[in-house]
């Protein structure tokens, strides 16, 4: 048929026949395909109304829709007694619900909070605290019992206290120099990047390391002390803050050397805490100042990652699953994840 009005040349040449045009005799048009698309739409949707009805509707009641649904002429008849029976109870639910609307975002994240605890909790394991998702097994072993932090109340004499401060490193026994440093650190580093408590590193750092064995403190480690050592040499004119006395750009690298072979000797990589975090953020901050970017990525980037291991990035104000932490350990949490965040930028 080539169209032609009022008889196309086949009808008129060929058959001789009256030319008729009917949309719906061929199906090969595309009325009859756009028709065909708007009875599925219909279908589809008619189905689904059928559906969510069965669904919703209260136990005592479904039995009836079923054998309605069995037994009528026209399922669109029923989808629609449906869809009039949740306007009338959308309506009334309206009138009855004397919420502000601005508390629906609120009460979303309440429970989004609610099911992300749900999903893994925070675990002591080795004296730190970890965070075990909600695929993981361990989440079935027992947790260890709460440290008993009545070590750390312990009164430090003045003896005790010079013996602390040059045990955490062995690169120096001069406590005059461990202390100059670390004032040269918190005076014109942390200020500007704070990654730790300091309340928190200086009660554990005058208790000094453990030599018996024991667990050692958790807000100060020879890794930490070191890294921490390193950075302050840089801002200190002193010789002996430097490997090289008569070489101001080895500032640092006798502690830095240090930090690294304790990263390798006590496997820091394989059991995370909260103070290696810290020390590898500060590590990567050394390497980009000394010009080393690449290996100053390397450093933040496994801080990181042990920062969310640790879960870091939860927030555990007022909610379960904190494992008993208190409101000052919660808050070095947060302050050592703000610090990874600001090294990231």
């Amino acid at each position: 048929c080539d169209g032609n009005l009022p008889s196309c040349a086949a009808c008129a040449s060929v058959y001789g026949t009256e030319c008729v045009y009917d949309p719906n005799s061929d199906h090969r048009r595309k009325g009859v395909y756009k028709k065909d698309i708007d009875n599925l739409k219909t279908r589809n949707t008619t189905l689904q109304t059928l559906i969510q009805g069965i669904l919703n509707y209260p136990e005592n009641e479904v039995y009836n829709l079923v054998r309605q649904i069995r037994t009528c002429e026209n399922l669109e008849d029923v989808a629609e007694e449906i869809l009039a029976r949740d306007a009338v109870l959308g309506d009334d639910s309206d009138q009855n619900d004397t919420k502000p609307i601005e508390s629906t975002s609120a009460t979303a994240a309440k429970i989004e909070k609610e099911l992300s605890g749900k999903m893994g909790e925070l675990r002591l394991e080795n004296g730190t605290v970890r965070f075990l998702g909600g695929t993981s097994n361990l989440l079935y072993l027992d947790s260890e019992v709460r440290l008993n932090d009545e070590r750390l109340t312990v009164a430090v004499d003045g003896a005790q206290r010079e013996e602390s401060v040059t045990s955490w490193t062995s690169v120096t026994s001069n406590k005059e120099l461990i202390i100059h440093l670390l004032n040269m650190y918190f005076t014109w580093h942390y200020t500007y990047f704070a990654t730790l408590s300091k309340s928190l590193f200086f009660r554990d750092f005058f208790h000094g390391k453990r030599e018996d064995g024991s667990i050692q403190p958790e807000y100060c480690t020879p890794l930490l002390v070191n890294a921490m050592l390193a950075l302050g040499c840089h801002f200190t004119s002193s010789p002996a803050a430097r490997s090289d006395p008569n070489d101001p750009s080895t500032a640092g690298d006798h502690f830095f050397k240090e930090a690294k072979r304790l990263i390798v000797g006590n496997d820091e990589f394989e059991h995370p805490r909260l103070a290696t975090v810290q020390a590898l953020a500060l590590m990567s901050v050394r390497e980009a100042g000394c010009g080393r970017e690449d290996k100053g990525w390397v450093y933040s980037g496994i801080s990181f990652r042990m920062a969310c291991d640790l879960g870091l990035n939860l927030s555990l104000t007022g909610g379960k699953g904190s494992s008993g932490l208190r409101e000052q350990e919660i808050d070095a949490r947060r302050i050592t994840f703000w610090g990874c965040f600001l090294f990231d930028k």
